[in-house]
C-alpha cells in the first residue's frame, strides 16, 4: 500500500481550539492515507501566533522549514529558525510562540499516530500555562538537555564526500537527524539527497516511511506504479510496500524522510535484486 499527495490547504486543528492563536496545519499523511503509524503535517504559526503549553501522548519530531519561532520545552526556551530540528518526547510540556513578523512553518511528525478526532484524547493543556518569553538562538553544541539540533543544505559536503556506498545507496548523502541514538523512541527523521542519476533499487521495510520533497525531482516506483515527485509533494509507503527511487533530473533532489515505528536492529532493508541472486545460488 502507498499514498502520493501534495502540500494542500492549511486548516485549524480542532485539538488546539481555544488553546492557540494563528495555528493551522496542512495534513500530509494520517489514517485517511492508509497509515497506522505516521501522523505527518506541515504546521504553520502566523505572526504573533501561539500554542499554549501542552503535552502529547505521542512523540513529536519537527524540522523548521521557514521563519523563526520561540519554543519552550521542559523548562528551557529557544529561538529556532530554518534547519533547526528536535524531538519532543511523550508527555513533555512544551509551547510555541511566533514573535516575528512572518509566518513560520515546520514539518511535524507524530508517532504513534495521533487519535482521529472523536476518539480518546491524546493532547492535554496546562491550566493557566504561560506562553514562552524570548529565548537565545539554538546552540546545537549545547541544547541544554533537550533533543535539539541543526542541519541545513549548506552542510551537505561537496562531491562524493560523505556519500553512502553500501546498503544499495551508492552516491546518496544521508544525515540522520532524529533516531534512537538522538533519544527518540517511536520514530526517525532524516535528510537525504540524491544526485542526478543516483537511485536505489526495489526494496521494502518492516516500518512505514514518508518522504516530503524539499527540492528537485525524483522518479518513484511504488507497488509497481511510477510517479514523478517534486518540491511540496509527499510520498508514503506502508510496511511491505515495494519501492524504488531514482533522480532522473539534472539537479539534486532533497527530501525529509520519516520512519515509524523505529527499524529493527538487523535486516532493515530487503533488496529484491539481492534475494534473486541468493535464489540463483541456491536453486539454479
Amino acid at each position: 500500500m502507498h499514498y502520493v499527495g501534495k502540500l494542500g490547504v492549511f486548516s485549524p486543528n480542532p485539538v488546539f481550539e481555544g488553546h492557540s492563536e494563528g495555528f493551522t496545519e496542512a495534513v500530509l499523511v494520517d489514517h485517511t492515507s492508509g497509515s497506522v503509524h505516521t501522523g505527518l503535517s506541515i504546521a504553520q504559526l502566523d505572526a504573533e501566533g501561539w500554542l499554549a503549553p501542552h503535552v502529547h501522548a505521542y512523540e513529536v519530531g519537527f524540522y523548521v522549514l521557514s521563519g523563526h519561532v520561540i519554543l519552550a520545552i521542559d523548562g528551557q526556551t529557544y529561538r529556532l529558525g530554518p534547519g533547526d530540528y528536535g524531538c519532543v518526547k511523550v508527555g513533555t510540556l512544551h509551547a510555541w510562540r511566533n514573535a516575528g513578523p512572518d509566518a513560520v512553518r515546520w514539518l511535524r511528525m507524530a508517532a504513534p499516530q495521533p487519535k482521529p478526532q472523536g476518539l480518546e484524547r491524546d493532547t492535554f493543556f496546562q491550566k493557566n500555562g504561560q506562553l514562552p518569553g524570548d529565548g537565545a538562538a539554538l546552540d546545537p553544541a549545547n541544547p541544554r538537555g533537550n533533543l535539539l539540533g541543526h542541519f541545513d543544505e549548506s552542510q551537505i559536503p561537496p562531491g562524493d564526500e560523505g556519500r553512502m556506498v553500501s546498503a544499495g545507496l551508492k552516491g546518496v548523502f544521508l544525515r540522520w537527524l532524529i533516531d534512537e541514538k538522538f533519544g527518540a523512541i517511536h520514530h526517525r527523521l532524516l535528510f537525504i539527497e540524491y544526485l542526478p542519476g543516483v537511485g536505489i533499487g526495489p526494496h521494502d521495510h518492516t516500518y512505514e516511511e514518508a518522504y516530503f520533497i524539499l527540492s528537485g525531482e525524483v522518479e518513484a516506483v511504488l507497488d509497481g506504479r511510477r510517479y514523478v515527485a517534486q518540491a511540496g509533494d509527499v510520498l508514503w509507503t506502508s510496511t511491505g510496500c515495494t519501492h524504488a527511487f531514482r533522480n532522473t533530473g539534472t539537479e539534486p533532489v532533497r527530501w525529509l524522510e520519516t520512519f515509524s515505528p523505529q527499524p529493527p536492529r538487523e535486516n532493515v532493508f530487503r533488496f529484491f535484486d539481492e534475494w534473486e541472486e541468493k535464489r540463483k545460488a541456491l536453486e539454479d
